[in-house]
């Protein structure tokens, strides 16, 4: 049933009457400018925020922009605004693939402070977010991670950056990407110009046939290689596992790992460290006892202390790595 016709004008010379009374009583509009044309960019780009112990860190830069994707970013934390050249350090984030950010990372509760000490120490420090494995398949995650750091040197006076001393740092998903670029120096995909110098890898899949038979089943993995509900090939696992790469030519690398972690079995970090040192490659590896994946124990001082452990254990492989960047004087050598 419609409303009668005289309802209807009244209600509308009501709105009307309230709607001009009401524009009568509001502020002006600013005269906001406007382009001739759209102009689809972030108003709100990259921002520096300044730490009381003086570091900063630059957030949001984007590195890459692929049509059809969302612009990809990082943050950047340095000791000062002083760019004197320095090492720099890109960590890769985990989360299966699927889930997390470039500010989170095992139990630390401000993984932020984390990377801002680091940087104190004398480096660079970026972290990157990379397309998941619901926006893309492997391998855009890799090529997502040499896109970041080709941006990184070709922008290293901007941000005071050494280009000929680079290093990555994964953990879990993060250090399966982080190993197949830190592996893949000087094959047909990755030039010269784009190697690595160092990698450290925390509780990372370095073999992913072996990691979905020692899970049984691995939701994750399917997810990241789109094999669907079947399992996947023997060959995409291969070919998605660094373990498979290693030759003489790969930089020093830093394993660490808790023993029991059920996630990610520390027998990936074993097999990889054992493969890398027949290769004539130095490689530590470090086993925490009693924690699992993420470094997490049975209580918060266990977590505490073997988070502590491995982020010490990692900030002193980058000193020796890059002497001079912080006190160390000793370096690692082949």
């Amino acid at each position: 049933m419609s409303l009668p016709h005289a309802l209807l004008t009244a209600m509308a010379a009501t709105t009307f009457c309230c709607a001009a009374a009401l524009a009568a009583e509001s502020p002006p509009l600013p005269d906001f400018e406007v382009a001739g044309q759209l102009v689809p960019r972030d108003p709100l780009p990259e921002r520096v925020i300044r730490w009381g112990d003086g570091s900063t860190v630059m957030t949001d830069v984007v590195y890459s922009t692929i049509p059809g994707y969302r612009p990809l970013h990082l943050d950047l934390y340095r000791a000062s605004v002083n760019t004197t050249p320095r090492p720099l350090v890109v960590f890769v984030h985990g989360g299966g693939w699927w889930a997390a950010n470039q500010r989170a990372a095992s139990a630390f509760l401000d993984f932020p402070a984390v990377l801002a000490n680091l940087a104190q120490r004398g480096y660079v420090v970026a972290s990157i977010e990379y397309r998941l494995s619901g926006e893309a398949p492997f391998p855009a995650q890799l090529l997502d991670l040499q896109e970041a750091v080709r941006f990184l040197r070709a922008n290293a006076a901007r941000f005071g950056i050494d280009p000929a001393k680079v290093a990555l740092w994964g953990i879990s998903a993060g250090a399966q990407l982080a190993a197949f670029d830190a592996v893949t120096c000087g094959t047909a995909s990755v030039g010269a110009s784009d190697c690595v110098h160092g990698f450290v890898g925390w509780f990372g899949p370095y073999d992913l046939d072996a990691h979905v038979r020692e899970r049984k089943s691995d939701t994750s993995v399917r997810a990241l290689l789109h094999c669907g509900a079947d399992a996947c090939a023997p060959a995409a696992l291969a070919d998605a596992s660094p373990i498979h790469l290693v030759d003489g030519k790969d930089p020093p690398v830093l394993l660490i790992h808790g023993t029991e972690d059920i996630q990610v079995l520390p027998a990936q970090s074993k097999a990889f460290a054992e493969r890398l040192r027949a290769a004539g490659v130095p490689v530590d590896l470090l086993l925490i006892p009693g924690v699992g994946h993420g470094f997490v124990g049975a209580t918060p001082v266990a977590t505490r202390d073997a988070s502590r452990q491995a982020l010490s254990a990692t900030f002193d492989f980058f000193d020796l790595l890059f002497p001079g960047a912080s006190p160390q004087q000793q370096s690692i050598t082949k």
